[in-house]
């Protein structure tokens, strides 16, 4: 039988007890939380907390500031068993990007990249691919899923099992570590462009199939 571990960053919010009481209904799986100092780098939150996951882990489940019925774990570490994906995001409609939205259907789909809001992942695959620090905000999902893909490895969308993904952002929030986060998004958004046209070229987004 598959190990499976949930890894999850802590967040400041108190809408973040929502994600805590369903990581807590995932009965039978190791879980480990990461600190990420409020709005601090959510890349090396997860790379650090991967440091203490035992090596005989199969898969890793990253959780972030999500909702889910604990049960579609079950079905991503099934259908982690069924593919050869690297790593299976839940669809979640509020995605920047439409691939990751769901279409109704029940199919695991290929992609070029995954958010990584909770995206269940193999252990080996993130051993030796972790992400990248020095890649600003929403550049490390699709520096990491390059480097994944051009591996050989295929990253996929599960639209047959969903998440929620709105209390943190919403735009109505008042907390504060929202407020930050809303305004270091903005702030960093032309950090990440730049960033990623210096490691890729100024050809990144054909590259890295942005959309």
């Amino acid at each position: 039988m598959s190990k499976t571990v949930i890894l999850s960053v802590v967040y400041t919010e108190p809408e973040w007890n929502q994600t805590l009481e369903r990581i807590e209904c995932c009965h039978d799986f190791d879980k480990f939380f990461v600190d990420r100092g409020g709005v601090g780098s959510l890349a090396k939150a997860y790379n650090d907390g991967f440091k203490q996951i035992p090596s005989n882990t199969d898969y890793v489940w990253f959780v972030s500031n999500v909702l889910f019925d604990p049960e579609i774990l079950k079905r991503l570490i099934g259908k982690m068993g069924e593919t050869s994906f690297a790593a299976i995001h839940p669809s979640f409609d509020n995605s920047d990007h439409l691939f990751c939205r769901s279409n109704g259907s029940d199919d695991v789909l290929s992609v070029p990249f995954v958010e990584f809001t909770a995206p269940i992942v193999r252990y080996d695959v993130f051993k030796n691919h972790m992400l990248d620090e020095d890649m600003p905000y929403w550049g490390h999902d699709l520096d990491w899923g390059y480097r994944v893909r051009n591996a050989g490895y295929k990253i996929g969308v599960d639209h047959g099992c969903k998440i929620g993904h709105e209390y943190i952002r919403n735009a109505g929030s008042e907390w504060p570590d929202t407020i930050i986060r809303r305004e270091l998004r903005k702030k960093t958004d032309g950090q990440t462009t730049r960033a990623l046209e210096r490691k890729y070229g100024k050809k990144w987004r054909e590259l890295l199939k942005w959309t």
